[in-house]
């Protein structure tokens, strides 16, 4: 037995002053008769040599007297033990779950997370009905760890069999935990595949591009059909020539597919063919099927002189590219064997064997056996590889809204919003709003989650949108209306370029209309004009006559404006001197304005006093500002 009286490190003598009573004086007494028991247990335990112990041991909080343990080094604590395995996906193989094995037994709590443990040994007298799965501890006989409760022992052995303890079934057990590695029992299968086309196989001659092919493809046949035959449904893999017909081998079909499918192999004529994963696979294996992927002369799942093979019509077109020695890629994809140095009298024999391995502890009790909706009405179902309803098998969980009510339905974009017990809560969404030219936005949710704005720019949440006050901004019109009086439209062809001439010798000039808004403007508002002069050949721009006429917003008949206001008394000059081939921008002087104006305006030359050869405008607009000119 363990020895659970705790030591006392010090002896507490009477002093000087203390009332001298019972208490007090049996004090020392009492400390060493404790001190003794402590030695007694320790020396019992030890000369009896029935098991041994650790004291005070961190454990999580769920395990109870009787949970067998295990220990986990990222925590430094024991944990309840399960049997289980791991596949560890890098290296593509099972290992057994750390879980798996067992080192401890909770003999007795002393905290939340604190316990005495046995580690191996007979202990007597003890109560295991709480981690029995079955609850009855009279049975004897041996337990082995639970692959379904943690911490828990039974009297079936799993799949992943670990024994723990033999109990005697009268109160006593030898706890003898004994992990082994139970991925070392398997079964090695293989089959002899049939080396047949599912029909008739085409005449093909070593050196002639023509590819094997099945002719006459027969699915109630065993042996290779065409990758894209009606009977497996689309699941071909990119590249793939012919597919197994394992619906006519029902010994293969019963046990597959093999787990993982990574750990098939076939070999052609005794020699292992490139699998999945090399740099051009001859066979590609998945839960659909088999797949081979290459057939030129030889390289088909056949023999290359199959017996009563038939000569086909039919045209073919290298996908191969040629290799560096000229030859066409598909030379070099024939086997040795069948090269015609090689092939002798062997060219109508072919033999294909598959081989996996699969692990015992893959039984109905490790493994799920079978899925499915919890009703009709369930929304979650399972599909096999082909996206079927399935149960059994390699399977995928999927999420059919279809059989679910839904409420709050709305016109227009509509997202899933949230769930009740049978119903679909659905309603409009906006992926994010951005602010435009002239708008604010503006987060209003109290709490931080209530809004966000993401790198793109889009606010998302709950927002406010209003508009930027902008009256009082500058604005730029262009012109809506343009009327030439002897100005030609010219076009550059050594710069390829369009605009407006002003010939020298005569008067021409240009009349141009510009709207400036009737809302959304400050008071009181003055206009200029600018535009883009172009040099004709070098010299100074002329002086022009400038002239605008406003239209006032008229709330009321009014009769129409007939006088036009010089915008420069005397005549207006762009200030510029341009080269040939030159361009550049004049503004003239500012003018006044009203919201809601329509202003016509007039650019004037007289064909005198300027470039001979005149000169050209390729641009108008205008610039409207708060102020007075």
């Amino acid at each position: 037995m363990p020895a659970i009286t705790s030591w006392e490190e010090f002896i507490q003598f009477i002093t000087d002053g203390e009332n001298v009573e019972g208490s007090v004086a049996n004090r020392t007494p009492h400390t060493l008769d404790r001190r003794t028991r402590y030695l007694y247990e320790r020396l019992q335990a030890a000369s009896l040599g029935e098991a041994v112990f650790l004291y005070s041991q961190a454990v999580e909080t769920d395990a109870i007297p009787g949970s067998v343990l295990y220990y986990d080094a990222a925590t430094s604590m024991y944990k309840r033990a399960q049997a289980a395995v791991a596949f560890n996906v890098s290296a593509g193989w099972y290992t057994l779950a750390e879980s798996s094995f067992p080192v401890a037994m909770v003999y007795e709590k002393v905290d939340t997370n604190l316990a005495h443990l046995i580690m191996i040994g007979t202990l007597r007298d003890f109560d295991l009905s709480s981690v029995i799965e079955g609850g009855d501890a009279t049975v004897s006989g041996p337990y082995y760890l639970s692959a379904t409760a943690p911490g828990k022992i039974t009297t079936q052995k799993p799949a992943v069999g670990v024994y723990v303890l033999f109990n005697r079934g009268d109160d006593t057990f030898h706890f003898l935990p004994t992990p082994r590695d139970v991925l070392e029992d398997h079964i090695h299968y293989r089959f002899e595949l049939y080396a047949q086309p599912a029909g008739e196989a085409n005449c093909v001659t070593y050196g002639d591009p023509e590819p094997h092919q099945v002719i006459n493809p027969n699915p109630t046949l065993p042996g290779w059909l065409p990758a894209d035959h009606y009977v497996f449904s689309g699941t071909a893999p990119t590249g793939a020539k012919f597919g197994y017909n394992l619906a006519q081998h029902p010994e293969l079909e019963k046990v597959w597919p093999p787990l993982p499918t990574e750990n098939c192999y076939i070999e052609r004529n005794g020699v292992g063919l490139p699998m999945l994963g090399a740099p051009r696979p001859g066979v590609v294996i998945d839960c659909n099927g088999i797949w081979w992927m290459e057939d030129c002369y030889g390289a088909a799942p056949w023999a290359p002189e199959y017996p009563g093979c038939v000569y086909s019509s039919s045209s073919w077109s290298s996908e191969y590219p040629s290799s560096s020695s000229g030859e066409p890629y598909w030379t070099c994809q024939t086997p040795i064997e069948y090269l015609p140095a090689n092939i002798g009298t062997r060219g109508d024999e072919m033999t294909l064997v598959l081989g996996y391995a699969k692990m015992i502890f893959k039984t109905s009790d490790a493994m799920v056996t079978e899925l499915s909706p919890c009703s009709d009405t369930s929304p979650i179902i399972f599909l096999n590889c082909d996206g079927e309803p399935a149960s059994t098998g390699k399977l995928c969980a999927a999420l059919d809204l279809s059989v679910l009510g839904v409420v709050t339905p709305s016109p227009g974009i509509e997202v899933v919003k949230g769930f009740t017990e049978d119903t679909v809560l659905k309603g409009p969404s906006v992926n994010g709003i951005i602010a435009g030219s002239g708008a604010q936005i503006t987060g209003v949710g109290v709490e931080d989650e209530d809004w966000s704005l993401d790198e793109a720019g889009l606010y998302h949440g709950d927002l406010q949108i209003q508009l930027e006050d902008t009256a009082g901004d500058p604005k730029e019109y262009q012109v809506s209306l343009v009327a030439l009086n002897d100005v030609l439209e010219e076009y550059d062809s050594v710069n390829e370029f369009f605009y407006l001439h002003y010939p020298s010798g005569r008067t021409s000039g240009v009349r141009g209309r510009i709207e400036i808004p009737r809302l959304g403007m400050s008071t009181p508002l003055k206009m200029r004009l600018w535009m883009w002069f172009v040099g004709r050949s070098a010299g100074a721009m002329p002086l022009l006559t400038a002239t605008y006429r406003r239209y006032p917003r008229p709330t009321v008949p009014t009769a129409l404006p007939t006088t036009d206001t010089d915008i420069v008394g005397g005549g207006w000059t762009p200030g510029l001197t341009l080269a040939g081939g030159q361009y550049a921008e004049a503004y003239t002087p500012w003018f006044a304005v009203v919201m809601g104006d329509m202003v016509d305006f007039t650019l004037q030359w007289s064909g005198s006093s300027g470039p001979a050869d005149g000169f050209g405008i390729a641009r108008f607009g205008s610039r409207v500002e708060v102020g007075t000119p």
